[in-house]
């Protein structure tokens, strides 16, 4: 059992936003409130914690990651810092070098925006430095890939392939596969080739450790992880979960949405409101992304005139499966980026909820990038969730204009405007896509980098939307979310108050400690 004081306390819960102490005993919270009457309630065999003026808060909600995805890109490489074509051959060269001929080199993360002359690699570029060796590689949004002739080969595709529905295998003018592939054609290569990217289970599990640490550094306690069931991450899923730290409540993407019920047991579900492991989402995808160019858009791509994105599904199959998984008591998650994509996506989950009513269905649209006015009043009178991923804020903000435009920027990441609709906002870092890091989500809802400056949050609404809304998000506000008795004893310690901290320095705040259901599972050394 322990007592913790000493510092500012901030509960986010409304009626009783502050406290001077907050006690604990196995995996929950006992007594909040005064010091004296928190001892008096716990009993004198008690460890007594001073936070010595630091902040103590419930634990962050990471409402959109991919933590498998995360793991492979620990075991291999990371490409996110690369700034040229020349840089990138180097890299892929020095890690063939160092692996048996005919081994894959796998790199995530890529950012070709941000080279000095933009444009994505081929797989001739690739052959250049790799003739030897499979490679493929990943842009950072996970939405394109890029593979050399050998991996073409090891999977058998050609220029006689054709692409699944809402997905691209690209090809130059002369017809000949460039090497570039988006959308659903991406998935398909990395069904084909999970089998070559995975090590054994024991440097799986390892690396595995290494991810839930990295999170809970970040003072993260629970996530909503996406899950690919047709993919094999299922497996891999359940190999390591003596290695997960973080509360899971998973996302899972199906083409067979009639299967959600059978996952809906052990050891993916717990079966109880406050297990640690929870099914209970069907995720789906609509278009695409800003940095692909395949998100769905009314009006074509500033910087790319001939392309208005497009849907990665039909509007009819995806229906379907929306009837299947709402009808069977799911929540429904659905990717979308473009403001035609966000249209769409509402105007389905309208006659849905007309044909089907179902008083607190919670239903999500995740990233919720570009919203109009229209939108936001259907969301809301619909009761649609907002998932957003602030950090891409902080990734895109110097490019975003050129690529949608000053006017189309001004409804893009409109997270003051959701609020404002009186939308729930939730928020996640849609990792490996970007870093887990709170803070710089934190910072990013309340400075946006000067991106549309009018859709600035107050601190207190980004904390909601790590905190409680992201409880609220899952079914789980009243297990978790907030500091109240009863509830998992998931928190976070921070250096300083964040409701006091000068906007310009939300960045430098530090996650000291990270306790979840009542053990500490990070300290800053």
């Amino acid at each position: 059992m322990s007592i913790f004081y000493g510092g500012p306390i901030i509960t986010m819960n409304e009626e009783q936003p502050t406290v001077e102490a907050v006690g604990i005993k196995s995996e929950k919270i006992v007594e909040i409130g005064p010091l004296t009457q928190v001892k008096h309630v716990m009993g004198s065999d008690v460890k007594l914690i001073d936070l010595e003026g630091k902040s103590l808060l419930p634990g962050f909600i990471d409402c959109h990651m991919h933590p498998i995805s995360f793991i492979i890109l620990l075991l291999n490489i990371d490409l996110s810092t690369v700034k040229n074509l020349k840089e990138l051959q180097g890299i892929l060269k020095e890690a063939a070098d160092h692996k048996p001929t005919g081994e894959m080199v796998f790199g995530l993360r890529l950012k070709e925006e941000e080279f000095d002359i933009p444009r994505l690699p081929t797989r001739w570029d690739l052959d250049e430095v790799c003739p030897n060796h499979p490679v493929f590689i990943i842009r950072y949004d996970g939405h394109i890939g890029i593979a050399n002739t050998k991996t073409l080969e090891l999977i058998d595709v050609d220029s006689n392939t054709i692409a699944p529905e809402g997905g691209e295998i690209r090809k130059n003018q002369e017809g000949e596969i460039t090497g570039i592939i988006s959308e659903n054609a991406l998935e398909m290569f990395i069904s084909k080739l999970l089998k070559y990217l995975l090590p054994k289970l024991g440097i799986l599990q390892e690396y595995s450790e290494k991810a839930f640490k990295e999170f809970a550094a970040n003072g993260i306690t629970s996530i909503h992880g996406n899950l690919e069931v047709e993919s094999g991450r299922i497996e891999i899923y359940k190999s390591i979960q003596d290695k997960i730290y973080q509360n899971w409540y998973a996302l899972l993407s199906t083409d067979k949405p009639k299967k959600l019920s059978k996952f809906k047991k052990p050891p993916l579900d717990g079966g109880k409101e406050d297990s640690k492991f929870k099914v209970g989402t069907l995720k789906l995808f609509l278009d695409g992304t800003f940095g692909a160019k395949t998100a769905c858009m009314w009006e074509p791509f500033s910087d790319a005139p001939d392309s208005y994105g497009f849907c990665v599904v039909d509007e009819n199959e995806i229906y379907e499966k929306m009837k299947v998984a709402h009808n069977n008591g799911f929540q429904i998650a659905i990717h979308v980026i473009g403001d035609k994509g966000n249209r769409i996506c509402v105007d389905l989950y309208k006659k849905l909820l007309t044909e089907f009513p179902r008083e607190n269905h919670r239903h999500r649209i995740e990233h919720a990038s570009m919203l109009t006015d229209d939108v936001l009043n259907d969301m809301k009178d619909y009761r649609i969730i907002a998932s957003c991923q602030p950090p891409f804020i902080n990734s895109e903000y110097m490019w975003l204009e050129k690529r949608i435009g000053k006017e189309r920027c001004k409804y893009t990441y409109p997270m003051k405007s959701i609020i404002d609709a009186g939308i729930v906002l939730v928020s996640g870092s849609d990792c490996p896509v970007e870093d887990p890091n709170v803070i710089m989500g934190l910072h990013a809802l309340v400075n946006r980098n000067g991106f549309v400056p009018e859709q600035c949050i107050s601190m207190m609404e980004a904390l909601k939307s790590y905190t409680i809304n992201a409880a609220y998000a899952a079914f789980e506000e009243k297990i978790k979310g907030s500091l109240e008795v009863g509830k998992l004893a998931d928190l976070v310690i921070l250096d300083r108050n964040p409701l006091e901290v000068p906007t310009d320095k939300i960045r430098e705040i530090q996650v000291i400690e990270t306790i979840i259901r009542g053990e500490t599972i990070f300290k800053k050394p």
